[in-house]
């Protein structure tokens, strides 16, 4: 029999309500042609959460199941492997080829559209899925706590859009053209002048204060923990060491140069570089190195700058060079000013924000996906 696999995307409630009732859903009558034993892989925050396989046959049911949506047209599932979000294959490496080489770099409508794909590349993504470690059994146990932390995560980040006025993806980024293609320099760039020094210190400051808001601990390079900002030197919020992340010493040296990292259970959630100079290369190409040395490594990168250089920074991103490894997937842009205006708004919230609520303020290329259930 051959193997049909189909992506999908959704955010983790929906996902978690899917594990929780068996069940995938649509507002559309696409399930006339899925099959039982079709599989289907959940992508949450550009990873792959789950991997199901079809149980039996579509159905049609006005039983409420999901909270933002009746999703009529349904099919039962059975999940083969489930994964914390710490374990949680990205969108990158064996995973990003196979879809590139199917769907070309425009895979997205693929997923979008739930198609089957070809045999050979699901092979190399389920492959990819079943060789890491999966916590069924877990989700089992705890799928209804696990529910209640997604939902009040979906309630805070839309309560801090509504506060912040989180702008979406400017529609003028949409049709980038770079014109300029001259080869991107590895030298690495310093503040050229104190504005540009204070204004690199000012966003690291906030960054780190609204990290540990977050209940992270912060790790700053070695380069710049004598920064100072308002007379506060920088070193004060930062471990003294990058913390063991089970990574070869290839990996961790080219991270401990990043200008800022969070952490979690000594895991690195968030990367940052803050780019106040005139290019910003040298930022993106630390990103870059990062994928390509460790393309399965569970970390958001952000490239950080002033408002009026997020055009540029975009563009940057739009380009053929960091397209091919998907570092336009995984990086997006945050302005100073919109850090200092979240700091203000969450300063006395210590222990009920989460790090996702950068995602309020994040800028980057993605489409606005279609949502099922």
């Amino acid at each position: 029999m051959n193997m049909r696999l189909r992506l999908t995307k959704v955010d983790e409630f929906q996902f978690l309500t899917c594990v929780k009732h068996e069940v995938w859903g649509s507002n559309t009558d696409r399930f006339s042609n899925w099959q039982k034993g079709d599989l289907l892989a959940i992508i949450v925050d550009k990873q792959i959460a789950g991997l199901a396989e079809i149980s039996g046959k579509n159905f049609i049911s006005e039983k409420k199941v999901w909270n933002n949506g009746l999703f009529s047209y349904r099919i039962p599932i059975k999940f083969k492997c489930l994964f914390t979000r710490e374990y949680r294959p990205q969108i990158l490496g064996n995973i990003r080829d196979a879809l590139i080489n199917a769907w070309t770099t425009r895979y997205g409508w693929g997923i979008l559209n739930q198609h089957v794909l070809d045999e050979k590349y699901s092979e190399t993504i389920v492959n990819e899925i079943k060789n890491r470690k999966n916590q069924n059994a877990f989700f089992v146990e705890n799928i209804d706590s696990l529910l209640s932390e997604a939902l009040q995560e979906r309630n805070e980040k839309a309560t801090t859009q509504n506060a912040t006025g989180k702008r979406g993806r400017p529609k003028k980024s949409e049709a980038i053209v770079v014109k300029n293609t001259q080869e991107i320099s590895e030298t690495e760039e310093e503040p050229s002048n104190k504005q540009e020094e204070s204004l690199h210190s000012k966003a690291q400051y906030l960054l780190s204060k609204i990290g540990l808001i977050t209940g992270c601990k912060i790790f700053i390079a070695s380069n710049d923990r004598k920064r100072k900002f308002k007379n506060f030197e920088l070193g004060k919020l930062t471990l003294p060491a990058l913390p063991n992340l089970g990574l070869n010493k290839e990996a961790t040296d080219q991270i401990s140069w990043i200008d800022e990292i969070w952490l979690k259970q000594n895991a690195a959630i968030c990367a940052f570089e803050v780019e106040t100079t005139t290019s910003v290369y040298s930022g993106l190409l630390r990103m870059s190195d990062l994928l390509s040395i460790i393309p399965n490594v569970n970390i958001k990168l952000y490239i950080v700058a002033q408002k009026e250089r997020e055009e540029k920074v975009l563009k940057e991103l739009s380009r053929p060079t960091f397209r091919k490894i998907g570092l336009n997937d995984y990086c997006e842009f945050i302005s100073i000013e919109d850090l200092e205006s979240l700091l203000n708004k969450i300063e006395n919230l210590a222990g009920h924000i989460q790090p996702s609520i950068l995602d309020t303020i994040a800028i980057g290329l993605k489409e606005k996906d279609e949502q099922d259930g």
